[in-house]
């Protein structure tokens, strides 16, 4: 049986797809308490999507009084582990069952193409695995005392949590939030970013069908202005956790300070360095492929994105050349096509933004090094720069799109001062097979996530388990891997003196 699926088989899906443009309160689907709307755009066509209520504060207190009561009763908090765990298995089933209509979703809203949707569905399937693993494996300690005390710790839920994600990959991202918020045992009021809430509505709805009690998962869609403010300074709401740009993330925690002091947990902005040895020579060809994809997944539109490419001046013009013949590969085109290798800008206002970034390189004195590719609506090919310096604005400010900045370095020690000569501190890759050079990396690269590569490719590697925190404008806070989950509890200290 042929189980090729065409762009004309996912153009039909599309087609009939029921788009979910509700808040998500208390196990359903409610209107909006506002009266205005705003009209989510399918990047790669101009069509309008749907319409979305803006959002009010008195959605956001319908959700937050409906996370509130799902908390004190201890509908999910008090939960069993295997209960809890049976539930978080099950969301992680439905997002595979329903793979198709979600990554439809987030290629409607955000112009990513479907193969890369559907790739990704992975990651927000194995989110949930992980954490529903992690449910019962949460432990405290015993402290030294003398024999009359008994001493401990012990992680409890925070409360209330509310999260607000980015447009880039709406489920992933949701997931990324939501596996760990509900695996400590918090109840949680999402705002996903008003580019791409529909993704996200639809998971609120399959985590009620997979068990999980209504009121512990709420959806409010919306604007930053209405929906986003108010979860920030909302009085009843415990902790926030939030991705996206630098500018909100300290927005955020002016709301926190003037209302009641919430923790926070902030992933921001990145301008990430790939170093690139001379000794990395053998494995050119393998190795242009994932500097590639670091590069230019999702057309450039991620937070960990490898930006700059720091290169060794003696192998700067062979790896170089090798990049530009490859990303001739990444052709835009239509994003229902599962031939196609490269998406859309997610809106007409990031296209604006990365095109004044490339009129500013041009400005300062770099010089493009891949074919100059007709830009048409929200579709551009990938563009190398090179003559780069560290000052310019391509080099240091985070574009969040197809633009890689190539820089050259004659000592390792001038590749970390490159590397380090950002404010912000998000990730890394050093590609060596020096030792020597690998330790240094570690030691003084300034970054939350610094991956070392003496080769190509690898296998599964850290899977889910690697936690990350960033430096500087990047944010703060922990996420992924056991950490992470720990980053949605509160530590208790508990002292038993018997008689």
């Amino acid at each position: 049986m042929n189980s090729i699926v065409t762009k004309a088989d996912w153009q039909a899906r599309a087609h009939a797809l029921c788009i979910p443009d509700k808040p998500f309160i208390n196990g359903r689907f409610v209107s909006s308490r506002s009266d205005s709307t705003f009209s989510p755009i399918n990047p790669a066509t101009g069509e309008e999507i749907c319409k979305i209520g803006i959002g009010s504060s008195l959605d956001v207190d319908e959700a937050v009084a409906s996370a509130r009561d799902a908390y004190e009763d201890g509908r999910w908090r008090s939960a069993p582990p295997l209960r809890k765990k049976q539930v978080l298995l099950r969301i992680a089933d439905l997002i595979e069952q329903h793979g198709d209509e979600l990554a439809l979703l987030d290629v409607l809203e955000m112009g990513k193409t479907i193969s890369n949707a559907r790739a990704e569905l992975a990651f927000s399937s194995g989110f949930f695995r992980y954490y529903a693993e992690a449910v019962d494996k949460l432990y405290g300690d015993v402290v030294p005392s003398d024999l009359s005390t008994l001493g401990y710790h012990l992680y409890e839920p925070r409360g209330v949590v509310g999260a607000i994600t980015p447009w880039n990959f709406p489920l992933i991202m949701a997931s990324l939030k939501a596996a760990p918020i509900l695996a400590a045992g918090n109840s949680l009021v999402l705002k996903p970013s008003e580019v791409a809430s529909t993704s996200t509505l639809r998971l609120a709805e399959l985590a009620v069908e997979a068990g999980l009690p209504p009121g512990v998962f709420n959806v409010v869609p919306g604007l930053g202005r209405t929906v986003g403010e108010a979860i920030g300074r909302h009085m009843d709401v415990d902790m926030l956790s939030f991705t996206g740009s630098t500018r909100t993330g300290r927005q955020l925690l002016r709301y926190s300070g003037e209302s009641n002091g919430k923790a926070l947990l902030l992933e921001l902005g990145g301008k990430s360095p790939q170093v690139v040895g001379a000794d990395m020579r053998p494995d050119l060809e393998a190795m242009v492929t994932q500097i590639i994809h670091e590069a230019f997944w999702n057309q450039g539109q991620w937070c960990v994105a490898r930006s700059r490419l720091i290169v060794e001046e003696s192998f700067h013009d062979e790896l170089v050349d090798a990049i530009v013949r490859a990303s001739e590969h990444l052709v835009p085109g239509d994003t229902l096509d599962p031939d196609t290798t490269f998406g859309a800008i997610a809106t007409l206002g990031q296209m604006a933004r990365v095109r004044s970034y490339i009129d500013a390189a041009y400005d300062e004195g770099a010089r493009l090094l891949s074919p100059e590719g007709k830009i048409d609506g929200c579709f551009m090919a990938p563009m190398v720069f090179g003559d780069v310096s560290p000052t310019m604005k391509i080099a240091k400010e985070e574009i969040f799109g197809p633009v890689l900045s190539v820089l050259t370095f004659k000592t390792f020690d001038e590749a970390l001062r490159i590397a380090n000569d950002t404010s912000y501190g998000l990730a890394a890759t050093v590609w060596t097979k020096n030792m020597t050079r690998a330790h240094a990396a570690v030691r003084d690269l300034r970054a939350g996530k610094l991956a070392v590569r003496s080769r190509p490719g690898g296998g599964e590697q850290t899977g889910f388990a690697l936690s990350t925190e960033p430096w500087g404008s990047s944010g703060f806070g922990v996420e992924g891997g056991m950490s992470g989950l720990r980053s949605y509890c509160r530590l208790k200290g508990v002292e038993f003196v018997c008689g």
